[in-house]
C-alpha cells in the first residue's frame, strides 16, 4: 500500500480511532525497541516503519486539530501486552539461534554439544554485539 493510500485511510478514521491506533503503534514500537535491546529483533526495519506510521497518524491528527476538531483525548495502550508479545517473539528468535548454533557445531565437529557450551557461545555473541555498539 502506498503512502497516499495510507494517509487517505487514516483521514477517514475518527479522532478516537486515530488516537487508539497511534497508541497501539507506540506500544508496538516500545516492544520492538525492547527486542532490539535484548538482541532478539530480526526485522530491524520495522522500527523505522512504525515511526513513520506514527508520524502519519500525528499528521492527520494535526490536520483535524487545525480543522477545529477536538483531538485532546486520552487513550492508553496496553504496553504490558506489547512487552509480553515481544518476549514471546524474542524467545522464538533465541530458540532459532540456539538451533543454528547446535547445527553448526554438529556440522563442524560431527557431534552435538553440551548445554553449557551453547550458553557460553550465545553469551559471547551477545557480548561481541554489545562491544560493537
Amino acid at each position: 500500500m502506498g503512502k497516499s493510500n495510507q494517509i487517505t485511510d487514516l483521514r477517514n478514521l475518527s479522532v478516537e480511532e486515530l488516537i487508539k491506533t497511534g497508541e497501539g503503534k507506540r506500544a508496538e514500537l516500545f516492544a520492538l525497541k525492547f527486542q532490539a535491546a535484548v538482541g532478539s529483533l530480526e526485522q530491524t526495519h520495522r522500527i523505522k516503519e512504525i515511526k513513520k506510521e506514527i508520524a502519519r497518524i500525528e499528521l492527520v491528527l494535526s490536520e483535524k486539530r487545525l480543522a477545529g476538531e477536538n483531538t485532546n483525548k486520552t487513550i492508553k495502550a496496553d504496553y504490558g501486552q506489547a512487552v509480553a508479545e515481544a518476549e514471546k517473539s524474542g524467545k522464538e528468535v533465541r530458540a532459532k539461534q540456539r538451533k543454528m548454533i547446535e547445527d553448526m557445531q554438529a556440522e563442524q565437529f560431527g557431534t552435538s554439544i553440551d548445554e553449557d557450551s551453547i550458553a557460553a557461545a550465545m553469551a559471547n555473541a551477545a557480548e561481541a554485539e554489545g562491544d560493537a555498539e
